[in-house]
């Protein structure tokens, strides 16, 4: 058994994508068919990564990076092209010597795994067990010598050397896969793996805290939610969300206060939680993580606990107000959008991206009526096409978008037109404004192509949800909206989450029209204009400044275009 040697030396200098392509258009052991695929496989990458070949390292961890953020749509390529130049990208590494983790489907593995594969009759296991079983083979590991020091080896290799998009994942099927084998097949070695847990959690169930506290937590909960009409608030009462929001919270701020050394049975009241030393000590525990740095979560769990302490605790004001001065302390100052989603929104600076985001529902729509006979898979792709198309015509939250009934929210008037509006009552929203929006003919349109042809392939059983789930409720937010990022990612190359709509209509608004503020507020139902402003003031900046540098070359043509004169001398 050889494990790969810890290197003494330094490392050779990594070649560019362009050397790397002069390699193998030198590499004698390659038919010229084969040279020419995988230079113009190498030429794809540096397309799809945006920089000239001589600036990208042929380095197999930093190009699966890049990599894994790109799609074929980013690519301009088809998915099958896409998985062949990814495959020719791995080959071409090899064959330089910057790689030695093998493919998916080559060099089969040695005698001793084949004769083992053999016990195998589940797919799956044999696929999440041969990429292993190949990388033991050259290194001449034996399946009697499989060890978990054996699997990290080959974990590092993944992260190193090879292109595959989640190295971790890949490890831990391996380890899983392994461990079943072992269980189940009386050939297989014994030996077990460590089943790695990538997943850092650390909020504990609510089983580990007292009953005195939970039942304490629970009546909080239920007042905030204002089920009780004839007790006298002096808030206005939360909505089913912001009430789990509180719940997560809560409880993650309890798991910490454990992993900062208490004892959870001691915990026996909110008045003890929200103790000024005891909210430190728990804040701490999420500073910590982040390095020492402000984090929004942080900040969130100390505005929550200020507002247990002065609502229902009811502490004095020298202790409310040491509890503000530390939200004072943790707040970020975040003003407007935040950085990520700014980052987000530069994609749609490029007119080609625009495009390809709003014309997306009427193309799927278009290639999938070409087909006589839709399957459930078409179906699905509708269904997302019409989800995308209600958020670009009514940017709405995730949340209210998979709750869509049509009995309560989609409404046909009677007559001629056939007019139909999406209406959301206000105590849905999470604002607290209704939703009223009548739907272009456009948008009608493709809602009844999906409602005639395509969601009754969908249903388990009848349902009124516009978007049914598998049991008698809707599909759930969070499945709802990763399925239209996919959708998007895939189709597009876009990277958008359903949220992010919001941000695109006001920033498709306010470049056309400037100051527009007003139309934006009405469109996402703000309570006043100042929220609008500042969430989005400076996001026309970019069409701003391209009105200014047309200006600037109206001027230069103009001069470019006058007779030349001699410059004045001064002095």
């Amino acid at each position: 058994m050889t494990l790969p040697p810890v290197s003494r030396t330094p490392d050779p200098p990594v070649p560019s994508l362009a050397e790397l392509i002069e390699r193998i258009a030198a590499e004698e052991s390659l038919t010229p068919r084969q040279r020419q695929e995988i230079r113009s496989a190498l030429r794809t990458v540096g397309r799809a990564i945006g920089r000239r070949l001589e600036e990208i390292p042929a380095n197999p961890q930093q190009l699966r990076e890049r990599l894994a953020l790109l799609t074929p749509a980013m690519a301009g390529v088809s998915q099958g092209r896409w998985n062949n130049v990814v495959s020719l990208t791995r080959a071409a590494l090899k064959l330089a010597g910057l790689t030695t983790i093998p493919g998916r489907s080559t060099d089969p593995p040695g005698p001793e795994w084949r004769n083992l594969f053999r016990h195998l009759n589940d797919r799956r296991v044999r696929e999440g067990l041969s990429r292993f079983a190949r990388y033991c083979t050259a290194l001449d590991i034996s399946p009697s010598e499989v060890t978990d020091e054996i699997a990290a080896s080959f974990l590092a290799a993944l992260e190193s050397q090879g292109l595959i998009r989640n190295p971790r994942q890949v490890h831990r099927t391996m380890c899983v896969v392994w461990n079943r084998a072992a269980e189940t097949i009386a050939a297989w070695p014994r030996s077990r793996l460590t089943v790695p847990q990538y997943r850092n959690t650390y909020s504990l169930p609510w089983s580990f805290f007292s009953s005195t506290l939970r039942n304490e937590i629970a009546a909080y909960l239920e007042r905030l939610s204002g089920k009780d009409l004839l007790a006298g608030l002096d808030f206005r009462p939360l909505r089913p969300a912001s009430i789990q929001s509180y719940d997560r919270l809560l409880r993650a701020f309890l798991s910490a206060l454990v992993h900062r050394g208490r004892d959870p049975q001691s915990l026996q009241s909110l008045s003890a939680v929200v103790a000024v030393e005891t909210v430190k000590d728990g804040l701490r525990f999420f500073i910590d993580r982040a390095g020492g740095d402000k984090t929004k979560q942080a900040y969130n769990i100390a505005r929550m606990l200020t507002a247990l302490a002065r609502h229902w605790v009811k502490v004095d004001k020298d202790h409310l107000e040491q509890l503000c001065a530390i939200c004072r302390r943790l707040d970020m100052n975040q003003k407007g959008l935040t950085p990520k989603n700014r980052d987000r929104l530069r994609q749609f600076d490029d007119p080609a991206n625009v495009a390809a985001l709003v014309g997306l529902p009427q193309r799927i729509a278009m290639q999938l009526s070409r087909r006589t006979n839709p399957s459930r898979a078409d179906a699905l792709a509708m269904q997302k096409a019409l989800a995308v198309e209600l958020l670009l015509m009514v940017p709405m939250r995730i949340g209210n978008l998979a709750s869509l009934d049509l009995e309560r929210n989609i409404l046909r008037t009677r007559g001629s037109r056939g007019v139909v509006h999406l209406n959301i009552p206000a105590e849905e929203v999470k604002n607290g404004f209704a939703i009223e929006a009548e739907l272009p003919p456009e948008t009608v349109r493709l809602l009844d192509v999906y409602l005639e042809r395509y969601r009754p392939l969908l249903l388990a059983h009848p349902s009124s949800w516009l978007f049914p789930g598998k049991s008698d409720r809707p599909k759930s937010r969070h499945g709802l909206g990763t399925q239209i990022s996919a959708f998007l990612r895939r189709e597009c190359g876009l990277q958008v989450n359903p949220h992010l709509f919001r941000h695109i209509a006001a920033k498709h608004y306010l470049d056309a029209n400037p100051g527009a503020y007003g139309v934006i507020r009405l469109v996402h139902g703000h309570s006043s204009v100042d929220t609008t402003t500042r969430n989005y003031c400076g996001t026309e900046t970019a069409a701003a400044m391209r009105h200014f540098d047309e200006h600037v070359l109206r001027l230069r043509a103009q001069a470019l275009s006058a007779p030349e004169r001699k410059p004045r001398r001064i002095g």
